[in-house]
């Protein structure tokens, strides 16, 4: 459910990035192989060392804090999900790449809370939090994910789901500070 509504809210952003077309990637590329192509697409080719490799693309890159929500994984297959965000960030866009993240992380905190409930009403005990989210009755598609990759907790007990406090805002901002 959350890449869904990453995918919708960051798919409006593709007009911004008509260099690397999704039609071009039809054929499978791995993240090592697209950070090559953006290089090439924002002709960032002469900041490279001679002879640079397919991972000084990957590393450049991360230096200009451009890449996936969970970072790189060079030999991994680069997913439709990775994609969004590698060109949102691309172009400058992290900050509403932020904050649908982060409303798809209060969206799945109020479901997992509603669902806990729920449980709780229907045996009259509460299940553990990893129980909850491995019961197929509840989350037949598997347990919902953080779009940063975080693990839900309840550390002080309330049978509620702590929100993530999400330390990606303050560089986010800072950077925007120094590129205005």
């Amino acid at each position: 459910m959350k890449r869904h509504i990453i995918l919708c809210a960051i798919f409006g952003l593709l007009y911004f990035a008509p260099t690397v077309k999704a039609e071009e990637l039809e054929e499978t590329l791995t993240q090592e192989q697209f950070a090559v192509e953006i290089v090439r697409n924002m002709n960032l080719e002469g900041a490279l060392p001679t002879a640079a490799l397919p991972s000084d693309c990957v590393d450049m890159l991360e230096r200009m804090g451009i890449s996936p929500l969970n970072g790189w994984n060079n030999k991994a297959l680069l997913a439709q999900e990775d994609y969004l965000v590698v060109l949102t960030k691309a172009h400058g866009r992290e900050t509403l790449l932020h904050e649908r993240a982060m409303a798809v992380e209060k969206k799945n905190v109020e479901i997992i809370d509603r669902k806990w409930q729920e449980s709780y009403e229907k045996t009259g005990r509460w299940v553990s939090l990893d129980d909850l989210l491995h019961d197929k009755n509840y989350f037949p598609d598997g347990a919902l994910k953080s779009p940063y990759d975080l693990k839900y907790e309840d550390k002080n007990g309330d049978h509620k789901v702590d929100l993530h406090r999400v330390p990606v805002v303050g560089l986010i901002r800072f950077r925007e500070l120094f590129s205005n």
